[in-house]
């Protein structure tokens, strides 16, 4: 995606960008809490997504071999595909929760350290979620790409 100033983003994007968030405990991941809070949320996020991508896949796969649509509940309850996609939206249910929770408190987390800071504007960039809020989505990459710059 790219907006009207030629910035190129996504959600993808934003999760390998906060990649310069460390993966592992050190002085400066403990000196900042935003850091290891940051670092659970965009986890929990990608894993939400690699859930929302294969139930995506069974999904589409019931639809094109068992003509899902065209099932009753209780017909879809005897293929293992509904098992499955239950179980999924349960899991990626549990992690939206868990990052709702996390979301509500991040404000209150103060980020000492660049990486801190990139780690809370990374999370707001992707729940400024660009196909319902395409200008603060952009907004709010930019200023991420330039802190970046700016800091390394």
């Amino acid at each position: 995606m790219t907006s009207s100033q030629g910035i190129s983003l996504s959600r993808r994007g934003l999760l390998a960008g906060s990649g310069a968030l460390p993966l592992t405990v050190d002085a400066v991941t403990l000196s900042d809490p935003s850091i290891v809070a940051c670092e659970a949320w965009l986890a929990r996020h990608a894993e939400q997504e690699r859930l929302g991508r294969r139930w995506q896949e069974i999904e589409s796969r019931a639809f094109k071999d068992l003509n899902w649509p065209k099932l009753t509940r209780l017909q879809r309850s005897r293929h293992r595909e509904k098992l499955e996609m239950d179980a999924l939206y349960d899991e990626m249910d549990v992690l939206h929760a868990q990052n709702q929770a996390l979301l509500e408190s991040l404000p209150g987390i103060v980020a000492t350290t660049h990486l801190g800071i990139c780690g809370k504007l990374a999370v707001a960039a992707i729940e400024a979620c660009p196909e319902d809020h395409p200008e603060l989505h952009h907004l709010i990459a930019s200023i991420l790409r330039d802190y970046r710059a700016l800091h390394g």
